[in-house]
């Protein structure tokens, strides 16, 4: 397996600055998870950040919910450094932990979780593995939890699908121009191009950006047992995939 490619400081910090550019709805896409989390009934959350990073989604989380408690996951012990750094106002409400998207975390869960949010992660997951780590998320949940996965996803067309990373691609060569984007991305850029329309159809390998449509990957909530399943935002090559476990009653369905 290739060394992880967001576990050097360089890497975790040009992210961090820049994440907002990057990803082009970055912000909508947190103001989403947001909103579906304001549903939960008000009381003491758990709230799980899975392949949280440098711990900007939990740090507005936090704020945005007092009666909440978050646990951030992630593999990278420089993003965790970062998160470390940004949550620690919070107190004991933050917990960070390291571990792998592909690994058990029901060590580091106190509780049941009353939901697990990821944002541009889980993606670079296999479709095999993507179908484990939704299975786990059913069984780390309470028994109303939701799962809101807010990541990268393709088109079912193969050359739509080209179009949109070449957009993209666009997108990103026009931010590092305008100095929006850090220089020290330009080489993970690059190396981003080269993978993805470079090399564009090769067979994607865990680590890499395994995107699939968002009906396959609501296809794999099901089969891991959530009963309420729906894309909730959706716009080029990113989507909000929810799934909750099951409501007490027909109105406590979230969404």
């Amino acid at each position: 397996m290739p060394p992880y490619r967001w576990n050097t400081n360089a890497a975790a910090l040009a992210y961090d600055a820049s994440a907002g550019h990057v990803h082009p709805y970055y912000a909508v896409l947190q103001d989403q998870i947001l909103s579906l989390l304001a549903k939960l009934p008000n009381r003491l959350l758990l709230i799980v950040d899975a392949g949280g990073g440098s711990g900007r989604l939990m740090e507005r989380i936090l704020d945005r919910f007092p009666n909440a408690e978050g646990l951030l996951l992630d593999q990278s012990e420089p993003y965790l450094a970062l998160a470390c750094e940004r949550l620690n106002r919070f107190g004991s409400r933050a917990g960070i932990s390291k571990g792998r998207l592909q690994d058990a975390w029901d060590q580091f869960l106190p509780r049941p979780a009353d939901a697990i949010v990821s944002m541009s992660a889980i993606h670079h997951l296999d479709p095999v593995e993507k179908q484990d780590l939704y299975a786990r998320c059913y069984n780390y949940l309470s028994p109303t939890g939701l799962l809101l996965n807010g990541d990268e996803i393709r088109p079912e067309n193969e050359a739509q699908y080209l179009a949109e990373l070449e957009r993209w691609s666009d997108h990103m060569a026009h931010k590092l121009k305008t100095g929006h984007i850090v220089a020290e991305f330009q080489a993970m850029f690059e190396k981003w191009r080269h993978r993805n329309i470079g090399r564009f159809g090769a067979i994607r390998k865990s680590g890499e950006d395994c995107h699939e449509t968002t009906d396959v990957q609501l296809g794999y909530f099901r089969s891991a047992g959530f009963v309420y399943v729906e894309a909730k935002w959706q716009k080029s090559l990113w989507a909000l995939m929810a799934g909750q476990r099951r409501a007490k009653e027909e109105n406590g369905i979230v969404f």
